[in-house]
């Protein structure tokens, strides 16, 4: 009996190993022959794709224990199930139950972006991953050396930054093998794809069919959610003023929109109430000696 169960285990081990590489191998595969109505994926130079990389980066990103308190992961912001973003709320629940002050974006397709986060600060996928680690909203470790210094002592990390980039794990390792599994996730084959560029006239409706023609024509939003001759990411990769998010009034009450045309006076004591700067301001009067 023992030995049918060892043996039970040893199947299970490995079927499970067999399943994880098949995710990885086909995460690769995406990236090699992106979909229809998609480009071809940057890659830098740096950090070239590779299956162990891709592996290492998705173990981290489903990682709870790599926040401050064991309970955050990449994943609680970003799920799968959902597109990798958040649908339910406007801006995720972080640590501790603290306020993260900016939704969550999709990652699908964020291989493509020129810039990352809502102000630009981050020039590369390998440069976004790390924020999160250290902010005190989301998973508020510390310090970076102290993220790494966690996994170094995770037994079952033992190896696999050495498999994947033939040296322990570092600050820059964790930042490359996250936004390696990030840029596997691309999604394209849509329905306005095989109508656009494959010519198949059945893949949309009608109806969308109008709605492409006052998107590119009248409505003119094709201006800024570009579409390319022979692939689509609807964006221009600028940034735009849309009049929306300006700095509020210092002074007086503030005339809010509850509603398509339904406006309501709130008054500035009760928006004092419950607002507080956001970070950048805050970090910015942190800094004023």
């Amino acid at each position: 009996m023992r030995r049918k169960i060892t043996l039970a285990v040893a199947l299970l081990a490995t079927f499970g190993a067999a399943k994880a590489s098949d995710i990885d191998s086909a995460a690769l595969a995406r990236v090699q022959r992106p979909p229809l109505g998609l480009p071809a994926v940057p890659v830098p130079a740096d950090n070239p794709l590779t299956a162990e990389k891709i592996a290492l980066g998705r173990k981290l990103f489903f990682d709870r224990r790599l926040s401050a308190n064991g309970t955050i992961s990449c994943a609680m912001c970003h799920v799968p199930e959902q597109g990798y973003t958040l649908n339910e709320l406007a801006t995720p629940v972080g640590i501790e139950g603290r306020t993260v002050r900016r939704n969550a974006p999709t990652i699908m397709n964020a291989a493509y972006q020129q810039t990352l986060f809502h102000d630009g600060r981050a020039a590369s996928l390998e440069a976004q991953a790390l924020k999160p680690f250290v902010d005190s909203d989301e998973m508020a470790n510390p310090s970076l050396d102290a993220v790494i210094a966690h996994i170094r002592r995770l037994p079952d990390y033992a190896g696999l930054f050495e498999r994947a980039f033939d040296r322990a794990p570092d600050t820059a390792t964790l930042s490359q093998a996250i936004a390696s599994w990030v840029r596997t996730l691309v999604s394209g084959d849509s329905p306005f794809d095989r109508w656009y560029f494959g010519k198949d006239e059945g893949a949309l409706s009608d109806s969308a069919k109008r709605g492409f023609h006052l998107f590119t024509g009248r409505a003119d939003c094709g201006g800024c959610h570009v579409i390319g001759s022979d692939h689509a990411l609807f964006t221009d990769h600028g940034f735009h003023n849309t009049g929306r998010g300006v700095p509020l009034p210092t002074a007086g009450d503030l005339r809010v929109e509850i509603a398509p045309s339904v406006f309501a006076t709130v008054t500035r004591q009760a928006l004092q109430a419950v607002s507080e700067p956001p970070k950048c301001w805050r970090a910015a009067a942190a800094n004023v000696s």
